[in-house]
């Protein structure tokens, strides 16, 4: 290992886009420490890089010691932490909001240079989302208090083991139909997750005194309706697209939030009532180098193991 080594603390590292950034930042010859609950459940993480390249620290992100001990020594910080629906212990408010003001008072004590923190597209001050409320307060925490400090806002992020389109994908295979909620007007700009880490990675090149916004979308735009059709011709099934108005959408998501992996909860549908993709008021993944892999160059790379036949189906 080289002493001049950067470091780079991250929170968060063992979900979907963690594991793809990670292999991006061992090959730039990073140093990386990985903040994680139970290290032990994410050793697969330390074989992404070189022997001694990669450490994992055991960590309670609310604990103020045990953050402190991962960001010792380390130049650049990055903040993956999120959730998609609240269970009993894991709240929006506490994880999008009351853990990035932590992080970003310590990344101030610490001397750390960057501070890339991954938000949400779609966020804004007048929200009936409590989930897209949590995400501008994380916002706000951290742009108050670090100010070298970029946020990045993704759309859907698809790819191998996304939860889009392989949720229902899932679903396809044993229901004659797929729901669009409010129609399935609502308009996404997914974006491949391999793009979302060559973001974050550029992202910590940046050198800015004030906090940075960056909305990233794919090159292209889409209803919901419209990827339901792509991911059904995708795996070559015939389903009916059912139009779902939003009040039976949030009757039905009580019920289905009580299950362990809801596939819908009322905060959901209300995130359905507003589109997914850039305003125009804040740069995008174009302004990052960055042009954006289609959903037509990378669905069809993993998605075909819903066929019947598989690969060859």
């Amino acid at each position: 290992m080289q002493n001049n080594q950067k470091i780079i603390a991250i929170f968060g590292a063992g979900g979907f886009i963690g594991k793809h950034l990670i292999r991006n930042l061992t090959k730039l010859d990073y140093r990386i420490k990985i903040a994680t609950r139970s290290p032990y459940l994410k050793g697969y993480l330390k074989p992404l890089g070189n022997p001694g390249q990669i450490e994992l620290f055991k960590t309670n992100i609310f604990n103020e010691e045990d953050v402190k001990n991962v960001l010792k020594n380390c130049d650049l910080v990055i903040n993956l932490v999120g959730i998609l629906y609240e269970t009993r212990k894991q709240k929006f408010n506490h994880i999008h909001s009351r853990f990035p003001q932590l992080l970003s008072n310590l990344c101030n004590e610490q001397g750390i240079k960057n501070l890339v923190h991954i938000s949400a597209l779609g966020v804004k001050e007048k929200h009936n989302s409590l989930y897209m409320q949590s995400k501008l307060e994380g916002e706000k925490n951290i742009q108050d208090t670090f100010k070298p400090s970029v946020i990045l806002r993704p759309s859907v992020v698809f790819g191998p083991e996304d939860k889009f389109f392989n949720t229902f994908a899932s679903l396809a295979q044993f229901s004659p139909v797929l729901p669009l909620v409010g129609g399935g007007k609502t308009k996404f700009a997914p974006i491949y997750v391999g793009d979302v880490a060559k973001a974050i990675v550029k992202a910590l090149e940046l050198n800015n005194s004030e906090p940075k916004i960056y909305e990233l979308g794919g090159p292209e735009n889409y209803s919901f309706k419209e990827l339901m059709e792509i991911l059904l011709k995708e795996i070559k099934k015939k389903r009916f697209l059912i139009n779902v108005p939003f009040n039976i959408a949030k009757f039905q998501s009580y019920f289905l939030e009580i299950l362990p992996k809801p596939i819908l909860t009322p905060d959901q549908v209300e995130l359905l009532k507003y589109d997914n993709i850039p305003t125009g008021e804040h740069p995008v993944l174009k302004d990052l180098g960055i042009n954006g892999e289609t959903i037509s160059s990378i669905l069809p790379q993993y998605i075909y193991r819903f066929r019947t036949y598989g690969q060859f189906g």
